[in-house]
């Protein structure tokens, strides 16, 4: 699709200035212009789009696309599927596969395989310690060089100190970021579920805050020692939003992500929902979903990623002692933000695109996403906000470990963009 035209929706963007209806229009895979009307040129494809609300398309800084190893749950077709119908235009895989993605061969074979199959741009995340074992880094300058967008163990925490720190040093030199999973397993032991109340009422070994914050504290003095660029994954609690505030008023580069299942659940809602709501951090109380709600609209938190974590259904079916963690996210990510940020009142459509979109473009390094203004790639995202909904366990996805099923939400999308190319578009 060489030309195509967005008419009359409401383009949210900061970097353009307050929200108001316009037209875009997208030439080649990127945007050309945009503005309150476009003559459409001759062999346009034009999408009228009254009522709806245009992002550009959404990043995803945190997903797993399970390939390879772990076809059952979720390959690169169905994931792409699954990222279009979320409005996710550009997705960045975690290593944790099986072989971890350590090796710069790998990584290239992944690269060709997405683009061949994923029908949106995925990235690759390479692990930092070989086999993800915490013991021996990568060759992280030639995983780099093989196409590598960022660095981390996600689903392990890299404690020692000197690595991580050296892996910092390392990172910074090439521009990229180290992504840490926090998580001390020293203090998570056993648990499934939140150390707390429901855990004491379903008689659940539970994990405790302490098990984040101390590891986001570790990381953070590391930070302040090594330099470099440090992102923290998936922040559940109201401790770690705090100790992220305190980092950055004291000039750190750190930058942070919460899920949408944190900032619309909480532990009150394992008992009903079973393994479904088994995820790792686990869900927390009210308290730290309202922390980490202030942390987005105060800028303390810069993104809110999905930890898309596709899992086949006897799996999930085992019981919460047994069953993985893990839950999928990405057609549900516009609908959890809109229904429990925007319409909950809690911030608006610009700070959502910020969310979204422009803040992780800016971590992974993506200059030519993120934005509607003209010469960026033609990425975007088409919301219908009249839309209410109920999650059915029907998803592109291969696996259906929604903690959303079941439940109403508010605004879906309703076309997504990638390089020009309409890649989704909402049946009804």
């Amino acid at each position: 699709m060489k030309k195509l035209l967005i008419r009359r929706a409401l383009a949210v963007d900061p970097a353009l200035g307050p929200e108001r209806v316009r037209d875009l229009l997208a030439e080649n895979g990127r945007i050309t212009r945009i503005s309150a009307s476009i003559t459409p040129p001759r062999g346009c494809v034009v999408v009228d789009a009254r009522g709806k609300w245009l992002f550009p398309g959404f990043i995803d800084a945190h997903a797993h696309a399970r390939e390879p190893g772990g076809g059952k749950a979720e390959d690169f077709r169905s994931f792409g599927l699954a990222a279009a119908a979320g409005g996710v235009t550009t997705a960045l895989a975690m290593p944790n596969t099986s072989p971890a993605c350590d090796s710069p061969g790998l990584l290239e074979k992944l690269r060709a395989r997405a683009r061949k199959k994923c029908s949106v741009n995925l990235l690759f995340a390479a692990a930092l310690t070989r086999g993800r074992a915490g013991r021996q880094l990568t060759d992280m300058e030639e995983l780099a060089a093989a196409g590598a967008s960022a660095f981390t163990d996600d689903g392990g925490w890299l404690s020692d100190r000197r690595l991580l720190e050296e892996a910092l040093r390392r990172a910074w030199d090439m521009d990229l970021p180290v992504l840490q999973h926090p998580e001390d397993f020293s203090v998570t032991g056993r648990g499934v579920v939140n150390l707390g109340p429901v855990s004491r009422r379903l008689g659940l070994p539970g994990i405790s805050r302490a098990a984040e914050t101390s590891a986001v504290k570790a990381d953070l003095s590391s930070l302040r020692r090594a330099g470099g660029r440090l992102h923290l994954q998936h922040l559940s609690c109201a401790g770690s939003v705090e100790l992220v505030r305190r980092a950055r008023a004291a000039g750190l580069p750190v930058t942070a992500e919460t899920c949408p299942h944190y900032i619309a659940l909480t532990e009150d809602d394992v008992p009903a929902g079973g393994t479904d709501m088994k995820m790792k951090p686990p869900l927390r109380a009210e308290a730290d979903r309202r922390a980490l709600i202030k942390g987005l609209a105060d800028g303390t938190i810069d993104m809110v990623a999905t930890d898309h974590a596709p899992h086949p259904p006897e799996e999930k079916a085992k019981d919460l002692l047994r069953a993985p963690f893990g839950v999928i996210g990405l057609e549900t990510l516009a609908g959890a933000c809109l229904t429990h940020l925007y319409f909950a009142g809690h911030l608006g459509l610009g700070r959502l695109a910020e969310l979204l979109s422009s803040n992780p473009a800016r971590l992974l390094g993506l200059h030519s996403k993120g934005s509607l203004a003209p010469g960026m790639d033609a990425d975007l995202a088409l919301v219908d906000p009249s839309a209410e909904y109920q999650v059915k366990p029907i998803f592109f996805s291969r696996s259906s470990n929604s903690p959303f099923k079941g439940r109403r939400l508010r605004g879906a999308v309703w076309l997504t963009v990638a390089g020009g190319r309409i890649v989704f578009r909402r049946k009804s």
